[in-house]
C-alpha cells in the first residue's frame, strides 16, 4: 500500500493554499505545520514544494531523534564540504550553509525555501542557525512538527511573534475519508464502509491507508460487482498497520505503557479512577502525545485516542499481566458501570482473564452486544449463562446473534416455542420481535405475522395470571404489563401500515402515542412516532412526518444505546421523510453524524444510507454522482436489507440505466429484481414496480409498458397511496406522457415539501399553456426539485411555442435552451461522447437526414410529442440548440 504522500492529496486544499500564501508573503519569513503523525504534514509539504519549486530553490532537511545530540547534525546533508574542525565554529557552518543555499554565481534575489521535516527533533545548534537565517530574511522556512512546544527555543518564539505563520492539520472528515478510499480502491465504496474506517482510524490518513491494506489482505474488505464493502469481523491490527501502531507506542516509558494498557483494557476509565491508581502523570503525557483522549461531556472518561490503539494494546497484553492489571483496577473501579460500552468491555476483560461473571451481567452484556451488532461477543456471553431461570432469555439472545450473522435457520430453531414457554415479559417481547423479523425475510403474509402478535398477547395474559396468583402485582409489574400490551398493539399497527392501511391505523397510533406519553413509556413513544411518520410520508405529508421521526430518532440517540436495536427501523423512516420533505442538510447530518451512535450497525445500514444519498443526487439532477452511490446501495442491500429496499434500488438503477442507453445493464438489473420476493411496505413495493415499468418502457419504447404505468398509478390512487401515486405519475410524465397533468396538479397540492410545490407550479404552467412561466421555471429554479424540472419546462415551452406559430416566441425559447446547453457542452467535451439511448439514436439519425418531426414520428411509430421530447433530450445531452448542429461526429459515430 502506498503512503499518503504518494496519493493525490485529499482534503488539504485549504491548508495548501494557506501555506503557499504565507511563504509568498512579504511580511512573513516562513510557515509552521503542526499535526500528529500520519495526518499528512509531509504530503502537504510535497505539494507546496512542488508548486514553489518553479519560483524559488527548494532544499529539504530531515531532522531525527538520532541526531538530536549532534550539533548541526540535521544540516549535515547541506554541508558536504565542511571539515570536522569547522563544525565547531557556528560562523563557518553558517558560511557553508549560505554558500549551499545562496551560491554566489546564482542570479536574482529570490529567497530559497528550506523545508524541515520533524522539526521537533532538531538539535539546538541547527535550530538556532535556522532561526537566525529566517530573522535576517536570508531564507524562507517551512517547518513540520508534531508539537510546537518540542521545537528548540528560538523557532517557537518566532511563531509567537508572528514572523512565522502556524497551520494545524485536522483529521479527515468522513466525506474526505470516503474520497480517499474511493481513490485508493479505484471504485465505489459503501459510504458506511468508509465511515467505519474513519471511525477506527480517527480520520488519520496514514491509518486509513494501512487499514485498507490490512483489511484487503485479510479478505475483510472485498469487492462485489465493483463495489467495496467491509465485513463485520475485523481482526486485531496486524501487518503494516500493526507495525505503524507499535511505532507510535514504542517511545513510552514503563509507567506510560502500563497506563496505556489499563486504559485500553478497562475502556472507558473514569479520570478519578486513573488518579486513584497514581496514573495522573502518565495520563498527562499520553494525552499530550495524542495517544489518549478525555471525554468532557458527562463523566470525564479516558479512552485510547484511536480505536486502533485500544485493539492493538488489548491484543498485545499477555493473559497473566492482563489478570494482574484487572485485579489492580477492580480495587478502585466502581462495581457497576452505567456505560453500556463500559459494561461490554468489563465483561469481555473478565472472560478473557477467566474470572467469574454474574449471570445477570452476562445476559445484559449479551443483550447490549446484540444491540451493537457484535454477534460473536453476544454468543460468547450468552453461552456462559448457567442459571436455569435465565436460560430461555439467553436462548433468545443466542437466536438474535445467529439472525444478525445471517444464520436464519439456527435462529428460527432456537426461537421456536420461546414465546409460548416464556415466564417473563422481556423474553416474550424479544422472542416475538425476532419471530417477526424472521418472517419478514421469508414469504409470510400479514395474517401469519398477526398470528405471532396473538401469541405474544397470549404470553402476556399467561404471565399476568401467574403473577396475580402469587399475590397483588406491584406498580412496576403493572407498568410492565401495560407496556407489553402497548407493544403488541404497536406490532399490529406495524403490520397494518405495511399493508397500506393508513387512515384507521393513524387514529389508533395517535391514541397509543398519547397513552405512551402519559405513562412515560419511551419505547412505545419511539415506535408509535416512527410509524406515524411512516404514514404521513406515504400519504404525502412529509413535513409533518419529519416531526414524528425526528422525535423517534432523538429517543434512540439520547438513551445510551438502550434502544439501539430500533436504530435501523427509525433511521429508514426518518431518511424517507427527510427526502420527501426536501430537508437535504438534515438528511446529510443524520447520515454522517448520527451514525456515531450506531457503532457496528454501520455495516448493516450502509445500503439504506447510500440509497438515500443516491436519491438526493438524482433529485438534484446530479446523475454522475448518483450512479456510484446507487451501485454501492445495491451491494449493501444485497448483504443487509431489513426494510426490503433492494427491489426498489434495483428498479431505480434499471430505469436510469435504460434511459441512459445502457440496455445491457438495465436487463441485468431487471432480471435481478424479478428474482426477488417483493418486500417492504405497500408504498415501497408500488414505487419499485413503477420504476420497473419505466425501465421497460425506456428500454423498449413499447407503449404497453407506459399504459401499465398509468394503470399502476390509478390503482395507487384508489388505495390512497399518495406518495406512490405521485412518484408513478411523475415517472410517466418524465417519459413523455402528458395525460395525467391534471391529476398531477391536484396531487402536488396535497404533497408537502419542495417537490410538490415545484410540480404544482410546473403543472399549472403546462395546463395554462404559459410559455413565460415555463421559461421562468427553467431560468430561475428556486430549489433542487425545480432545477430537476428545467429540461421538461424547456421542452414543453418549445412545443407550445411551435404550436402557436409565434416565431418570436420560438426564438426566445431556443435562446433559453442555448444558454442552458453551454454547461452541457463543457461537460461533454470533458467526458467524451455522450451516451444516447437506442431510440434517441434512431431519432437523431433521421433528423440528421433532414426529416421533420412528423415524418420521424410516422417512420418510428411514435407520437409527434414523443419525438419532440426525444429531440430535446438529444440536444440537452449533446449541448446543442439547433437541428443543423446535429452531426454523426457529435454523436460519437
Amino acid at each position: 500500500m502506498q503512503g499518503f504522500a504518494s496519493q493525490q492529496l485529499v482534503g488539504r486544499d485549504e491548508e495548501v493554499g494557506a501555506v503557499l500564501d504565507s511563504l509568498r508573503s512579504a511580511e512573513l519569513h516562513g510557515a509552521l505545520i503542526v499535526a500528529e503523525a500520519g495526518l499528512g504534514k509531509s504530503a502537504v509539504a510535497n505539494v507546496v514544494a512542488a508548486t514553489l519549486g518553479r519560483e524559488m530553490p527548494v532544499h529539504r532537511v530531515h531532522a531525527s531523534s538520532a541526531l538530536t545530540g549532534i550539533p548541526f547534525g540535521a544540516l549535515a546533508p547541506l554541508l558536504p564540504v565542511l571539515s570536522a574542525h569547522d563544525t565547531d565554529s557556528p560562523l563557518a557552518v553558517m558560511r557553508a550553509l549560505l554558500e549551499r543555499l545562496r551560491p554566489a554565481d546564482r542570479e536574482g534575489r529570490v529567497l530559497p525555501l528550506v523545508v524541515v521535516d520533524d522539526a521537533h527533533a532538531l538539535d539546538e545548534a541547527s535550530a538556532d542557525l535556522l532561526s537566525q537565517l529566517m530573522v535576517s530574511g536570508t531564507v524562507r522556512m517551512l517547518l513540520l512538527t508534531r508539537s510546537i512546544t518540542d521545537i528548540p527555543a528560538g523557532i517557537p518564539a518566532l511563531v509567537w511573534s508572528g514572523v512565522i505563520s502556524r497551520h494545524h492539520l485536522l483529521p479527515l472528515t468522513d466525506a474526505q475519508v470516503h474520497e480517499l478510499c474511493s481513490q485508493v480502491l479505484g471504485g465505489p465504496v459503501l459510504s458506511t464502509t468508509s465511515a467505519e474506517l474513519a471511525r477506527k482510524s480517527g480520520g488519520n490518513p496514514m491509518f486509513v491507508l494501512a487499514l485498507l491494506a490490512e483489511t484487503r489482505r485479510t479478505g475483510n474488505l472485498v469487492s462485489r460487482h465493483g463495489v467495496w464493502l467491509l465485513g463485520e469481523n475485523v481482526r486485531p491490527p496486524q501487518g503494516r498497520l500493526g507495525d505503524l501502531l507499535k511505532a507510535q507506542l514504542s517511545g513510552l516509558s514503563n509507567e506510560e505503557r502500563e497506563a496505556m494498557e489499563i486504559i485500553a483494557l478497562a475502556e472507558p476509565v473514569p479520570v478519578g479512577v486513573a488518579f486513584q491508581l497514581g496514573l495522573h502523570r502518565s495520563v498527562d503525557s499520553l494525552t499530550a502525545s495524542n495517544l489518549v483522549s478525555v471525554e468532557h461531556e458527562g463523566p470525564r472518561l479516558l479512552r485510547p485516542r484511536h480505536p486502533l490503539y485500544g485493539e492493538l494494546v488489548r491484543h498485545m497484553v499477555p493473559a497473566a499481566r492482563s489478570a494482574r492489571l484487572r485485579q489492580r483496577v477492580l480495587e478502585v473501579l466502581p462495581e457497576h458501570t452505567d456505560s453500556m460500552d463500559g459494561l461490554l468491555r468489563s465483561v469481555a476483560w473478565s472472560l478473557d482473564c477467566g474470572a467469574k461473571v454474574p449471570d445477570d451481567q452476562l445476559l445484559r452484556a449479551a443483550f447490549m452486544a446484540n444491540n451493537f451488532f457484535d454477534s460473536n461477543f453476544a454468543l460468547r456471553a450468552a453461552r456462559e449463562i448457567q442459571d436455569p431461570q435465565l436460560l430461555p432469555a439467553a436462548s433468545v439472545q443466542i437466536a438474535r446473534a445467529h439472525y444478525q450473522s445471517g444464520n436464519h435457520r439456527a435462529a428460527r430453531e432456537l426461537v421456536a416455542g420461546t414465546v409460548d414457554a416464556s415466564t417473563d415479559l422481556t423474553t416474550a417481547k424479544l422472542g416475538t420481535l425476532l419471530e417477526v423479523q424472521l418472517r419478514q425475510h421469508g414469504e409470510s403474509n400479514a395474517e401469519e405475522v398477526h398470528g405471532v402478535r396473538r401469541a405474544w398477547e397470549a404470553a402476556i395474559d399467561r404471565i399476568e395470571s401467574s403473577a396475580s396468583a402469587e399475590g397483588p402485582a406491584d406498580a412496576e409489574m403493572l407498568s410492565d404489563i401495560a407496556s407489553s400490551r402497548r407493544g403488541a398493539a404497536l406490532l399490529g399497527a406495524l403490520i397494518d401500515v405495511a399493508a397500506g392501511s393508513y387512515r384507521t391505523t393513524a387514529a389508533k397510533l395517535t391514541d397509543l402515542l398519547t397513552e405512551a406519553r402519559a405513562a412515560g413509556d419511551l419505547e412505545a413513544v419511539l415506535v408509535a412516532s416512527a410509524l406515524l411518520g411512516d404514514i404521513h410520508t406515504c400519504t404525502g405529508r412529509a413535513e409533518t412526518a419529519v416531526n414524528f421521526t425526528r422525535e423517534a430518532l432523538g429517543i434512540v440517540l439520547r438513551n445510551d444505546h438502550r434502544f439501539l436495536a430500533y436504530y435501523q427501523f427509525v433511521l429508514h423512516r426518518h431518511l424517507s421523510a427527510l427526502l420527501w420533505a426536501g430537508y437535504w442538510d438534515e438528511a446529510q447530518n443524520s447520515v454522517h453524524q448520527d451514525l456515531v451512535a450506531s457503532s457496528r450497525s454501520f455495516i448493516r445500514i450502509g445500503g439504506s444510507v447510500d440509497l438515500c444519498l443516491a436519491v438526493m443526487d438524482l433529485r438534484r439532477g446530479e446523475l454522475r454522482a448518483a450512479l456510484p452511490k446507487l451501485a454501492a446501495a445495491i451491494e449493501g442491500l444485497r448483504a443487509h436489507d431489513p426494510e426490503g429496499s433492494l427491489p426498489l434500488a434495483l428498479a431505480i438503477a434499471a430505469q436510469i440505466s435504460a434511459r441512459q442507453g445502457d440496455t445491457g445493464r438495465a436487463d441485468e438489473l431487471l432480471a435481478d429484481a424479478g428474482e426477488l420476493t417483493p418486500r417492504g411496505t405497500l408504498t415501497t413495493r408500488v414505487i419499485a414496480a413503477g420504476n420497473r415499468l419505466a425501465a421497460e418502457y425506456a428500454r423498449t419504447n413499447d407503449p404497453a409498458f407506459l399504459e401499465e404505468l398509468r394503470e399502476a398509478a390509478a390503482q395507487a390512487e384508489e388505495q390512497g397511496l399518495v406518495a406512490a401515486e405521485f412518484e408513478l405519475r411523475a415517472l410517466s410524465m418524465n417519459l413523455g406522457d402528458s395525460t395525467s397533468m391534471n391529476r398531477l396538479l391536484k396531487l402536488s397540492e396535497d404533497v408537502q415539501g419542495p417537490r410538490g410545490r415545484a410540480m404544482s407550479v410546473f403543472a399549472r404552467a403546462v395546463l395554462d399553456q404559459d410559455v413565460t412561466a415555463l421559461l421562468h421555471i427553467a431560468a430561475e429554479p428556486v430549489d433542487a426539485d425545480s432545477e430537476g424540472l428545467r429540461p421538461l419546462a424547456l421542452q414543453e415551452a418549445l412545443r407550445l411555442a411551435k404550436t402557436s406559430g409565434d416565431r418570436t416566441q420560438v426564438q426566445r425559447v431556443q435562446r433559453s435552451i442555448g444558454k442552458g446547453t453551454d454547461a452541457s457542452a463543457a461537460r461533454r467535451n470533458a467526458s467524451g461522447p455522450p451516451v444516447l439511448t437506442r431510440r434517441e439514436k434512431d431519432v437523431a439519425a433521421l433528423v440528421i437526414k433532414g426529416y421533420r418531426n412528423a415524418e420521424v414520428a410516422e417512420r418510428l411509430y411514435l407520437s409527434v410529442r414523443t419525438v419532440e421530447g426525444h429531440i430535446y433530450r438529444i440536444f440537452e445531452k449533446l449541448g446543442i440548440s439547433k437541428r443543423d448542429e446535429l452531426t454523426a461526429e457529435l454523436m460519437g459515430e
